[in-house]
C-alpha cells in the first residue's frame, strides 16, 4: 500500500500529469468560450426575433385601431359601433405566446381587451400599469419584462396610437417570453452534456497522448536513478528518430564510458583502501583547502568512533580540534607535528600526535588522488594518550615523592646540624629537637610503607586474607579505641540491631576506617560531634558506613580529588598534622579490592562525610 501511494503521489507531480492537465484545460477553456459565445448569441437572437414578431403584428393592430378611433361621432350608436369594431379587431389579433391585448384610450380607460381565457373583465376599467401612462405622456413605445408570483416571465409592450402628432390611445400587449428562455436553457443543458462528454474523451485522449510522449523520458529518468545506484546499463526500448531518440543514443554512450571508468576507479580504490585500512595509525588525506577526501578506519576510530562517517568533505582542522591555526599550510610553516586533545563520546580526553605532510599534485598518481586539484596533504595520527598519561603520572609521582621526602629530610638535617652546634647540651631544646626528628622519621617510614603497599596494589600483588567479619563489631571496636585516645572529641555511633557481615580482610578494613576516623578527628574542633553510622540495605545486599565530622569542610572543587595520591586541600595544614597524603588513596584501593565504593560529600564550614559501601551477607540464621 505504501508503494502504491508513493507511485500515485509521483504521478501527480510528473510531466505526464502536467501535460494531461494543460491539454484538458486548453480544451475545456476553448469549449467554454465557444459555448458562452454560442448561448449568448442564441439567447439574444431568440428574444429579438420574439419581440420583433410581436412589434410587427402590433403595427397592423395599431393602424386598424387608429382608423376607428379617428372617426369622430356624437351619436351613441355610432360610438358603440366603433368600440365594437375595435374589440373585434383586437379579438382577431394573434401573435406568438400572446396572453393579453388591451386598447386604452387617452383617458386610460380600457375600451377593448383580448385574453387567452376570453375574459371581459377589463372592459371599461382604468389601466393601472405605469407604462401606459408613460406612453401617453411621451408618445414613444415602451417595453419591459416582469415576473409574477409563479416565477413566470412576461414581456409587456405598449405602443401609442397617434392621430397626427396627438396620442389618442395605447395598445398594451402582454406575452409569455418565458418559453424563449426555456428553449435557450434546453440548448445550454444540451451543450453542457456535450461538454462533459467531450471532457471525458479529451482526458482519455490526453492520457494516451502524454503517455506516448513521456514514456521515453521516464525510461531515461529510471536509468539515471539506476546510474546513481551504480548500475550503468543501456537504455532500451527507445527507437524513435526524434530528438529524444538522439538523446538516448548519446546517453548510452556516456553510460558505457562511465561504467568503464567506474570499474577501473573501483579496482584502484579497493587496492588503496586495503593498504590504508590495514594500517594501525590514522591516515587522513585532504585537498589543498584542508577538506577531507579520504580517511581510514583507524582514523575513524580515533575520531568519535567508526559509527560516525561524517568526515568526507569536512574541514580537517575542525575535526582535529585545532583552533590556533587557520590552514594546514600555516602549521607546516611552524612545525610538522602537533599534540592535540580530543574528547570522545564518553567524555574521555584522548591525546593524538598529528604529523602533517604536504603533497604536490604533479607527483601523484591521478588514479589514487584524482579528487585533488593542485596539491593536498597527508595527515598521520598516532594515539599517544596512554604514553602521555603514564609519562605525566611518572613525572608527577617523582616530583611529589621527591617533595614529600625532601621536606622531612630538610627538617631533620637542620635539626641535626643544630644539635651538632651545641643545642644537644640544651636541656630544654634538645628533647624537642630529638622528638621532632623522631616524628619526621616515623612519618617517612609510614610514607614509604604506604607507597610500597600502593605499588603492590597497582601490580595486583597485595595479599588479602578474607573472612566473614561483623562490621558492627569492627566499627564499634575502632570507635572505642578512638574514644580512649581522644577524650576531647565527642563520638556518636549508630549501629543496626542485627549483625552485618562482610567478606574481607580485617586488618585492611581496620586500616581504612582508622584512617578515615583519624582524619575526622584531626579536622573536627574540640567539642564537636564525630558521627559514625552503619546502615544495612537488605534488598541490594549492601552495607553503608558513613563517618561525619563537623570540621572546616572541603571546597566543592576538591571533593573528587581527595582520593588522589598526595593530594591535599591545604598542604601546610595537613603536613603540620602529620599526614602523608596517601591515606585516602590507599583506602580507596582497599575498598575497591573488596568490590566496594568510597566517596565524599562536604560543605565548607559545616564538615565532611565519607561514605563507604561494601557487599554484605545476612548470616544471622547460620550463626544462630
Amino acid at each position: 500500500m505504501a508503494l502504491s501511494f508513493k507511485q500515485n503521489k509521483r504521478f501527480f507531480t510528473s510531466i505526464r500529469f502536467k501535460f494531461l492537465v494543460v491539454y484538458v484545460l486548453v480544451n475545456i477553456i476553448s469549449l467554454q468560450l465557444i459555448g458562452l459565445y454560442f448561448t449568448t448569441q442564441l439567447k439574444t437572437k431568440n428574444i429579438t426575433n420574439f419581440q420583433n414578431t410581436i412589434i410587427e403584428q402590433e403595427k397592423k393592430l395599431n393602424y386598424n385601431v387608429m382608423e376607428e378611433l379617428t372617426k369622430n361621432s356624437s351619436d351613441d350608436k355610432e360610438r358603440q359601433q366603433i368600440e365594437s369594431n375595435i374589440r373585434k379587431t383586437v379579438s382577431e389579433f394573434s401573435t406568438t405566446k400572446l396572453l393579453m391585448v388591451n386598447v386604452v384610450d387617452k383617458d386610460l380607460k380600457i375600451i377593448a381587451s383580448s385574453t387567452t381565457n376570453s375574459s371581459e373583465n377589463y372592459l371599461g376599467k382604468r389601466s393601472v400599469d405605469p407604462i401606459v401612462n408613460q406612453v401617453i405622456k411621451t408618445g414613444e413605445s415602451s417595453s419591459k419584462e416582469q415576473i409574477d408570483e409563479n416565477q413566470r416571465i412576461y414581456w409587456v409592450y405598449a405602443s401609442p396610437i397617434k392621430s397626427g402628432s396627438d396620442v389618442i390611445g395605447v395598445t398594451y400587449i402582454v406575452s409569455d417570453i418565458g418559453s424563449v428562455y426555456s428553449d435557450v436553457d434546453d440548448v445550454i443543458n444540451i451543450f453542457i452534456i456535450g461538454t462533459i462528454l467531450s471532457m471525458i474523451a479529451t482526458v482519455f485522449i490526453g492520457f494516451f497522448a502524454s503517455k506516448t510522449i513521456t514514456n521515453s523520458i521516464e525510461k531515461m529518468s529510471l536509468q539515471v536513478k539506476e546510474m546513481a545506484d551504480g548500475n550503468y546499463e543501456e537504455i532500451k526500448g527507445i527507437n524513435t528518430k526524434d530528438e529524444i531518440g538522439d538523446l538516448a543514443v548519446a546517453f548510452n554512450k556516456i553510460s558505457k564510458q562511465i561504467k568503464e571508468e567506474q570499474r577501473i576507479t573501483e579496482a584502484e580504490r579497493r587496492k588503496l583502501s586495503t593498504i590504508i585500512n590495514s594500517m594501525k595509525d590514522g591516515i587522513i588525506a585532504t585537498d589543498n583547502n584542508g577538506r577531507i577526501v579520504l580517511i581510514n578506519d583507524s582514523a575513524r576510530e580515533m575520531l568519535y568512533g567508526s559509527g560516525r562517517d561524517i568526515f568526507i568533505g569536512k574541514n580537517c582542522l575542525e575535526i582535529l580540534n585545532i583552533t590556533e591555526y587557520n590552514t594546514i599550510e600555516e602549521i607546516l610553516e611552524v612545525e610538522n607535528s602537533l599534540l592535540v586533545s580530543i574528547v570522545d563520546d564518553n567524555k574521555d580526553e584522548l591525546l593524538y600526535r598529528i604529523e602533517f605532510n604536504g603533497i604536490i599534485a604533479d607527483n601523484l598518481d591521478s588514479k589514487y588522488f584524482s579528487t585533488f586539484k593542485s596539491e593536498g596533504y597527508i595527515i598521520v595520527l598516532y594515539d599517544v594518550t596512554e604514553q602521555e598519561r603514564q609519562e605525566k603520572e611518572r613525572r608527577d609521582f617523582v616530583s611529589t615523592v621527591s617533595h614529600e621526602l625532601r621536606t622531612p629530610l630538610t627538617t631533620m638535617s637542620s635539626y641535626v646540624e643544630a644539635l651538632e652546634d651545641g643545642v644537644i647540651n640544651d636541656e630544654k631544646l634538645a628533647p624537642v629537637f630529638i622528638d621532632t626528628i623522631q616524628k619526621e622519621t616515623t612519618r617517612m617510614i609510614r610514607m614509604v610503607e604506604e607507597l610500597m603497599q600502593l605499588g603492590k596494589m597497582d601490580i595486583k600483588e597485595e595479599h588479602y586474607d578474607k573472612e566473614f567479619i561483623d562490621i558492627n563489631k569492627l566499627i564499634e571496636t575502632i570507635v572505642a579505641r578512638f574514644k580512649i585516645t581522644h577524650t576531647d572529641k565527642l563520638f556518636a555511633l549508630y549501629l543496626p540491631k542485627e549483625p552485618v557481615f562482610v567478606e574481607g580482610d580485617q586488618d585492611k578494613l581496620i586500616q581504612v576506617f582508622d584512617n578515615i576516623i583519624n582524619n575526622a578527628v584531626k579536622y573536627s574542633p574540640d567539642g564537636k560531634n564525630i558521627t559514625i553510622r552503619v546502615r544495612q540495605n537488605y534488598n541490594q545486599n549492601r552495607v553503608s558506613i558513613s563517618i561525619k565530622d563537623e570540621g572546616i569542610g572541603i571546597p566543592l572543587a576538591h571533593i573528587d580529588k581527595i582520593f588522589n595520591r598526595f593530594y591535599r586541600v591545604d598542604k601546610s595544614r595537613q603536613r603540620s598534622m602529620g599526614g602523608t597524603g596517601l591515606g585516602l588513596a590507599l583506602s580507596k584501593s582497599i575498598i575497591e579490592a573488596h568490590k566496594g565504593r568510597i566517596w565524599a560529600q562536604s560543605r565548607e564550614g559545616y564538615g565532611t562525610i565519607i561514605f563507604v559501601m561494601l557487599p554484605s551477607e545476612n548470616l544471622t540464621d547460620e550463626w544462630e
